[in-house]
């Protein structure tokens, strides 16, 4: 079969099934952005091993999806408010505690 290839934000994810010597299907990943790859055939490994070719272009999906999340999509860091609010909480909850104890 064919690779196929899933869109993932601004990557493409190409899995190409194959079976190996005993018949279960393996999955050979690629991942480019643009015109950069930045994975080229990763995992081809012995696991794991599928018992039908959708299950295998499945988890290639799923690898490269997992693969760009954890090393291209960081989060997004929360507003400037809602650090302020945060500190502020943090603060008030640490103080809180002190200054009840020098007051008794």
């Amino acid at each position: 079969m064919p690779a196929s290839t899933v869109s993932y934000g601004e990557f493409e994810i190409a899995v190409n099934p194959e079976r190996n010597k005993l018949g279960a299907w393996i999955a050979s990943v690629s991942v480019t952005h643009g015109a950069r790859t930045v994975v080229d055939v990763v995992p081809r490994t012995v696991q794991p091993e599928w018992l039908t070719e959708e299950e295998a272009i499945r988890d290639g999906v799923e690898w490269g999806r997992r693969f760009i999340d954890r090393e291209f999509n960081t989060p997004q860091s929360r507003s400037w408010v809602a650090e302020r609010a945060h500190a502020e909480t943090w603060f008030r909850d640490t103080e809180e505690p002190g200054s009840s104890e020098t007051s008794a």
